[in-house]
């Protein structure tokens, strides 16, 4: 983690007057969310400013990707923060630092358990319209949004992802990797290649990541992992965060998905495919951050094998 320095209000407001030439600050205080960077928020004369200093990701390349997908997704009407700048690295907080403006509004993980069935179906519902506009947004490539990773053929694209996912992954958990990469191979080349198009993907879609104003959702959260790639992808997380857990609100999401962006014949082995690409990430992921959760997602990928070898 990132030491960060004692008077941490003279030091973010030192950086928000190099970063802002012009804009007044009134008070800065800290912002106790998210998972992966520390946050204030600064009152200014142009609006509330929110600072963020990652913690686990600081390649400010990767930050760019972040707001290049940001912005795509914001010329096409989805509902999203607007960043004022990177700094790439700043001395007094030993990284990287992104301001953005503030938005208003309660994480919809905060708000879940409170509501009732039919409040959360409305999420559900809303839920379903922004993933589906998301992913009318077509790419050149599979691939990053400014051009990084790029393959042609969503078979070449998953084969990468898959290569790098099995190269990081522990062995011992996940078992025979040869005979998954088989069964993943033989799984792409059953789609329909004709719909097989790069849309752009959030690729972190949980409810801490969309915000609630009035019992609607009103602002999608944290680009970071957005990539042009199958638009199925992002089925895996909402599975295991949301439906999984709330299966009535499936068929709401999936109605909303759908009027917003139409459902292929099929859309069931994609986003099964989804399900087993999203428990290697987050078994790499896990080994990396959390390893006592790794070994969950790699039984996952067994079970997923076992059922289809």
């Amino acid at each position: 983690m990132t030491a960060i320095p004692t008077d941490v209000e003279t030091t973010i407001r030192g950086l928000l007057e190099r970063a802002c030439p012009g804009v007044h600050i009134e008070a800065v205080y800290p912002l106790h969310a998210g998972y992966t960077s520390r946050q204030w928020v600064a009152d200014t004369d142009e609006g509330r400013l929110l600072v963020k200093v990652p913690q686990r990701n600081r390649d400010p390349q990767h930050l760019r990707r972040l707001m290049a997908s940001v912005q795509v997704a914001g010329e096409h009407g989805i509902p999203v923060v607007r960043y004022r700048r990177l700094v790439p690295h700043d001395d007094a907080l030993g990284g990287p630092v992104l301001i953005q403006e503030f938005q208003d509004g309660d994480a919809a993980g905060d708000l879940w358990e409170s509501l009732d069935e039919g409040q959360r179906k409305v999420l559900c519902r809303d839920l379903g319209d922004i993933v589906g506009r998301l992913h009318l947004i077509t790419g050149p490539a599979f691939g990053d949004v400014l051009g990084g990773g790029r393959a042609a053929m969503l078979e070449e694209a998953v084969d990468a992802e898959l290569t790098g996912l099995l190269e990081a992954a522990d062995s011992d958990m996940l078992g025979d990797p040869a005979a998954l990469r088989k069964v993943v191979r033989t799984a792409v080349s059953r789609l329909d290649g004709t719909a097989n198009q790069p849309t752009l993907n959030h690729g972190d879609l949980w409810l801490p990541n969309f915000l609630v104003t009035g019992g609607r959702i009103t602002c999608a959260l944290d680009f970071e992992h957005a990539t042009y790639t199958e638009r199925f992808r992002d089925f895996g997380k909402l599975n295991e965060h949301v439906f999984d857990k709330f299966p009535e609100g499936r068929g709401a999401f999936l109605e909303s998905y759908a009027a917003a962006c139409a459902l292929p014949a099929d859309w069931e082995q994609r986003v099964d495919l989804a399900n087993v690409l999203h428990a290697l990430t987050m078994h790499v992921y896990f080994l990396q951050w959390n390893p006592e959760w790794a070994p969950q997602y790699a039984q996952q990928a067994r079970d997923w094998l076992a059922q289809r070898a």
